[in-house]
């Protein structure tokens, strides 16, 4: 029974609504008010409460039974959990947990806008949250700044007031008027020419974003917030929005999600990737080069409205943007790809690819569907494995790791941060695996014990080990060393000014890279043993020949291995080493442009792309060996072992391939399984252990086959 004085929509509030207090008033919109109450115990909420002129028509309420139901259906670290609600009440009222901190529109109108990196931060956020809501069958419809709440560990999005059901997107009135905020609404929403999807969330994310970072819409004339909502729909519908002040590493990134075809939209799960790396500063300029972006601004220009697409063309159009957003991700310290160097060896023996241990018992064939274990599609979500001691370590960035025995059975898993965006996959060396945590890194035996945990509260980067030293990065230019067998922490490094945005470990050293803060610019090598002492009297900076962005292949014992890609456009145009003894370095330009996914092995590295082609160099000798069409389709990264190459094609079938010559030896069966999202993009590399290979595939399945039974072709 609801207990009320007054009216939610004048007079005194009600004190208590069922069994919560109401305390002072928060805000109000134009369909109710918004209260500060507390339970019993103390816990505050934030409870909505309906105006009485909409809680009379019966059309209103059963609208807000739906936010009702909308609203209990999502979780997620990014939206605000319902606590209770009573749709039937007089008056109707929602309760969910309240957040401190104030909405969006509350931050930019109090503080000014957000940075770059801070809005940056925010398009993740509220990437992820769209995928709680999108996971659930639902469109939120009414993204915008005053739903978007800003809480110490991150973003919360809430009223679901006008969210459908996926399979019920067809126009939503009231009163012959469209629901919604149009400096925010997707123009298929405002017009109802097409079905509203989750596409119509990734417009509203963008003008979110741009929102942050410059007080207004983009569609909001003189870069005003306000105005008259019919020529802001107008503007939405028909206009190119204006994004001249927005930040370079931003703009891109808003202007493909405020695409006016839906289709053209990226998806929210390349989405999450782009906005983690929209305001890295280094990584920018290969972001815009890159074709992708520059045909999605191409095709928004024409002025022609282009025919509809077909399921083939927009399905290969999304799978591009993820793999886009893929190849991007490779360049930096940040990046998810698992493991930063094919041949980065610990002092156990431990590698990130290669072979592990000899085991007595002979593996059976088996597949797994990663959906199972919660990956939706391993290719966007950077899902990859590697061998431990014992066992397989798979792991999805910082936010899943999952250690399966040798016949895919599901030992143990471990949950990261739901903001572990962008922050280390998981890690084995020397027995143990080390997983992100809340606190930073958490360190368990293979078995699944905790054994303990080093506090990093700005953990980002990849984990490296150098000798018994664990390394890892917190912050944007400190790397701290810890023993692998305690959290005792024995070292620290750090560069004043700079950032960091690369690190790789051969047994021995960490070679990391730094550039300048304020411009990215200035790219600068240091050499540190396991103690973070600098074992160079300077910094090594690339040679004037290479012109374009490097980026570490791996190390050795006596050199490091860098591709360099294009000024222009993101693919690799030459192969680079530095030696680590005498500084010099050596440049060999290919023959053939690859793809940025290199690996080395014994001083020889190998690059390759989608097609199959695969170019092997002798670094330190600065030649070519070979070049060889394989004719692999959507080939995989390769992983090198005992003089081979193994790859996956986009049917998930195993390749062997002669490391001496290029030529194909054997191979195995299809493993289609089912493709998501990122499917054209190229799959991790297989992981070779004690004869058998473990193989991720671009179905979103892992399999493992032994060698043996690979046939030729």
């Amino acid at each position: 029974m609801t207990e009320h004085r007054g009216t939610a929509g004048g007079g005194a509030p009600p004190e208590r609504l069922g069994d919560y207090v109401l305390e002072r008033r928060l805000g109000s919109g134009g369909m109710g008010v918004v209260y500060l109450a507390r339970t019993v115990a103390g816990r505050q909420l934030a409870v909505k409460v309906i105006r009485r002129e909409y809680a009379e028509d019966p059309g209103f309420r059963d609208r807000f039974r739906r936010e009702v139901a909308a609203a209990r259906r999502v979780s997620g670290a990014f939206t605000a959990p319902v606590v209770d609600a009573d749709p039937e009440g007089d008056p109707p009222w929602l309760a969910t947990l309240y957040v401190p901190g104030g909405s969006l529109t509350d931050r930019v109108q109090h503080e000014g806008p957000m940075t770059a990196r801070e809005a940056a931060r925010v398009g993740a956020q509220l990437a992820e949250a769209l995928q709680d809501i999108h996971r659930c069958g639902l469109v939120h419809r009414d993204l915008k700044p005053g739903n978007v709440l800003l809480a110490k560990d991150g973003v919360r999005v809430i009223d679901f007031g006008i969210s459908r059901a996926l399979s019920d997107s067809h126009r939503l009135t009231e009163r012959g008027a469209v629901l919604g905020s149009p400096p925010f609404m997707a123009p298929e929403q405002l017009t109802g020419e097409s079905e509203v999807t989750t596409a119509a969330d990734v417009f509203a994310l963008g003008a979110v974003v741009a929102f942050a970072v410059t007080g207004h819409s983009p569609f909001e004339a003189g870069g005003l917030p306000g105005g008259d909502p019919l020529a802001v729909a107008y503007r939405v519908v028909h206009e190119e929005p204006d994004l001249g002040d927005l930040p370079d590493s931003l703009r891109d990134l808003v202007s493909l999600c405020l695409a006016k075809d839906p289709e053209r939209r990226p998806e929210v799960s390349a989405l999450l990737r782009m906005a983690e790396w929209a305001d890295t500063r280094a990584q920018a300029a290969v972001i815009r080069a890159s074709p992708v972006w520059r045909g999605g601004q191409a095709e928004r220009r024409q002025d022609d409205t282009p025919a509809r697409a077909t399921p083939r063309a927009r399905r290969r159009r999304r799978l591009m943007i993820g793999a886009a957003a893929l190849a991007v991700a490779v360049a930096g310290f940040g990046g998810w790809l698992a493991g930063v160097s094919n041949t980065d060896a610990d002092a156990d023996g431990d590698m990130s690819a290669g072979t592990g241990p000899p085991r007595a018992t002979p593996v059976e064939p088996w597949e797994l569907a990663l959906q199972d274990i919660g990956v939706r599609d391993a290719a966007t979500e950077g899902f990859s494995c590697r061998p431990t001691t014992t066992y397989l370590l798979c792991s999805a960035g910082g936010a899943l790791a999952v250690v399966l025995d040798r016949d895919g059975t599901e030992l143990w898993r471990h949950t990261g941060p739901r903001d572990a965006i962008g922050g280390p996959s998981a890690f084995t060396t020397g027995g143990a695996v080390l997983v992100r945590s809340d606190k930073g890194v958490a360190t368990f035996s293979e078995a699944g014990d905790e054994l303990w945990e080093i506090d990093a509260p700005e953990l980002t980067g990849e984990l490296l080990r150098v000798r018994g030293t664990l390394v890892l990065q917190n912050g944007d230019s400190t790397l701290r060393f810890y023993s692998v067998d305690s959290p005792a922490q024995v070292g620290e490094w750090s560069t004043p000014g700079r950032y960091l945005t690369e690190a790789v470990s051969s047994g021995s050293y960490a070679l990391v890279e730094s550039r300048t803060e304020e411009t990215g610019a200035d790219p600068q090598l240091m050499l540190l043993d396991a103690d973070g002492r600098e074992a160079w009297t300077a910094p090594r900076r690339p040679p004037a020949e290479v012109t374009g962005y490097l980026e570490t292949i791996g190390m050795d014992q006596e050199a490091a291995y860098f591709q360099e890609l294009d000024a222009d456009l993101p693919v690799v145009t030459a192969v680079v080493r530095l030696d680590l003894s005498d500084g010099t370095w050596t440049r060999t330009e290919l023959s053939r442009s690859a793809d940025p996914r290199g690996v080395v092995a014994d001083g020889v590295v190998y690059a390759s792309d989608t097609a199959g082609v695969i170019t092997a160099v002798d670094a330190a000798a600065g030649e070519e060996l070979w070049t060889a069409e394989t004719g692999i389709g959507t080939a995989s990264e390769p992983a090198v072992a005992d003089g081979r190459l193994y790859l996956s094609d986009g049917e998930g079938r195993l390749y062997e391939v002669n490391a001496a010559d290029g030529e194909v030896l054997r191979s195995g069966e299809v493993h289609a399984g089912t493709p998501g999202p990122g499917s054209d993009a190229w799959a991790p590399a297989p992981v070779i252990a004690d004869g058998v290979a473990y193989v991720v595939t671009l179905g979103n399945t892992l399999y493992a086959t032994p060698l043996d039974d690979l046939r030729e072709p």
